[in-house]
C-alpha cells in the first residue's frame, strides 16, 4: 500500500500536500453547482457586476452573492472595484484546461 501512496503522491503532487489539496477541493467546489457553472459561463464571455449576473440568471441577489463568494474562495473568479460596483471576472488561466469539457457536457 505504501508503494501505491508514493506513486499517487508523485503523479498528483498537489493532492499530496494537505494545503494544496484543500485549494484544489475549493476550486472544484466552486464548479460543483449548476448556478455556479452558469455564472462561470457568463463570466467566461464578459466581466460582469453582480446586478448583471442577477439579471442574466433571474435569481435573488443574495443567492448570487453566496455563489460568488464560494467561487472567489475557490480561486475560480476574481473581483475588482470600479466606482460603486464590484466587477467579477473568471480566472481563465485556471479554467481553460477544463473549459472544453464543460462546453461539451453542457450541450
Amino acid at each position: 500500500m505504501e508503494k501505491v501512496r508514493e506513486s499517487a503522491e508523485s503523479q498528483f503532487p498537489a493532492v499530496a500536500d494537505p494545503s494544496e489539496a484543500q485549494g484544489l477541493a475549493s476550486f472544484f467546489k466552486a464548479l460543483s453547482d449548476e448556478t455556479r457553472l452558469r455564472i462561470a459561463s457568463l463570466l467566461w464571455i464578459e466581466d460582469l457586476c453582480m446586478c448583471e449576473i442577477v439579471t442574466a440568471l433571474g435569481g435573488a441577489a443574495s443567492t448570487v452573492s453566496h455563489h460568488l463568494r464560494i467561487m472567489e474562495a475557490g480561486g475560480l473568479i476574481a473581483s475588482r472595484r470600479e466606482g460603486k460596483f464590484t466587477i467579477y471576472s473568471v480566472e481563465k488561466e485556471k479554467l481553460s484546461p477544463i473549459i472544453t469539457m464543460i462546453k461539451n457536457e453542457l450541450k
